[in-house]
């Protein structure tokens, strides 16, 4: 038998220009998106804004707005940030501060909550909240085991009010306050509310309730993948 020759991977640059060119879209697609909602966004603005072309596009998203929209909902919501701590009702505040200080500054995860409320249209796309209630569920039944929240507290329904209130909360300052510029100062006082009634008293004067905190795990996050980067090269 011949043996087939080794497939060679594309240089270092193509992938990297490719990758770019792929954020540049998603990114692009994801400020069309929080302006105009997903069914008034042009994909010709989405391109030319992303300073792009239709070949590279449709190499990249098949099915047009439809797979940039999946790839929002898939990739934004994410976990990075968070940090084991001791105390689990901890991870459940940091988790919830990291993506409040992110949907501040990150069109993706804006458009992400946004596209998720707009009723119908995600069949087309799919939502990442189920899998932030299930994250969530998990979470609350750790503190539950460890003994931090009240032995009559149902994770999974927990789990679904506290993604409920988090999305709400960053809804109603785009629309009460103008914008998210006192978005982290909300999420962080409903926090506080939520643990006052589910928590057990003694755990909560050691929780770091810091307006702040998302955003210093989230950076110290940033600052370490670049280290790696900048080693790997």
């Amino acid at each position: 038998m011949t043996e087939q020759p080794e497939q060679q991977k594309p240089p270092r640059k193509i992938q990297k220009r490719t990758i770019d060119g792929r954020e540049r879209i998603i990114n692009s697609a994801a400020r069309k998106f929080v302006e105009e909602g997903y069914k008034g966004a042009s994909l010709s603005d989405i391109i030319l804004d992303a300073d792009s072309n239709k070949r590279f596009f449709y190499n990249q998203f098949s099915e047009g707005k439809r797979d940039v929209a999946r790839a929002i909902m898939a990739n934004t919501l994410t976990m990075n940030g968070l940090v084991p701590q001791r105390l689990k009702i901890q991870e459940i505040y940091d988790i919830g501060m990291i993506l409040a200080y992110r949907v501040a500054r990150e069109d993706a995860l804006l458009a992400a909550v946004k596209l998720s409320f707009e009723f119908g249209s995600y069949e087309e796309y799919g939502t990442p909240w189920g899998d932030w209630v299930a994250f969530n569920t998990g979470q609350l039944e750790d503190a539950q085991r460890q003994k931090e929240i009240r032995p009559h507290v149902v994770p999974a329904e927990q789990a679904r009010q506290l993604s409920g209130f988090w999305s709400g909360l960053v809804l109603t300052a785009i629309v009460v306050d103008g914008g998210l510029h006192e978005v982290e100062a909300h999420i962080s006082r409903g926090y506080q509310n939520l643990m006052a009634a589910i928590a057990v008293p003694e755990v909560l004067p050691f929780v770091d309730f810091s307006v702040d905190r998302g955003e210093k795990l989230y950076v110290s996050f940033l600052e370490s993948q670049a280290q790696k980067e900048s080693a790997e090269e």
